[in-house]
């Protein structure tokens, strides 16, 4: 049985959260060429939408990791996301991305495990943080 590696995008540029998307897929090809980990991917350009969908049941929040922009538009945050995340039972690694460097330092309240601004190295860093995670969790490494 496959392993499933479950990872939520949640980027208000379109743009930008399909080059995050497939920064991510291609980040995992070792593992998934491999035959035991199958990649589902969610991604969402509008947040209120997500938060309505968690919030009605329509999704499940079963998530390996999370990779969030801290300003979504329509005044939601990603603080108020990862509190959802987190009032759902969601423990997933959380990788907050935003433009400004500053968001780390005054918002160090919101419960994240990595902070990584978007510069044009942002989407390959958010690749590496998840092949560690997926080592770390699996037992697998990609040098075998």
């Amino acid at each position: 049985m496959k392993n499933k590696i479950n990872v939520l995008v949640i980027e208000d540029n379109e743009y930008y959260g399909n080059l995050l998307a497939n920064a991510i897929q291609n980040s995992l090809i070792p593992f998934l060429e491999r035959g035991d980990f199958q990649l589902v991917l969610h991604t969402f350009t509008n947040a209120a939408e997500y938060i309505r969908k968690v919030e009605s049941g329509k999704i499940k929040c079963d998530y390996n990791a999370v990779f969030i922009d801290y300003y979504l538009g329509e005044g939601i945050n990603a603080d108020y996301v990862v509190e959802t995340l987190r009032k759902q039972s969601c423990d997933a690694m959380i990788v907050l991305l935003s433009q400004s460097k500053e968001v780390k330092e005054h918002y160090d309240f919101v419960n994240y495990n990595y902070f990584v601004v978007k510069d044009k190295f942002a989407p390959s860093l958010c690749g590496l943080y998840l092949q560690q995670y997926i080592e770390d969790k699996y037992s697998v490494s990609l040098d075998k």
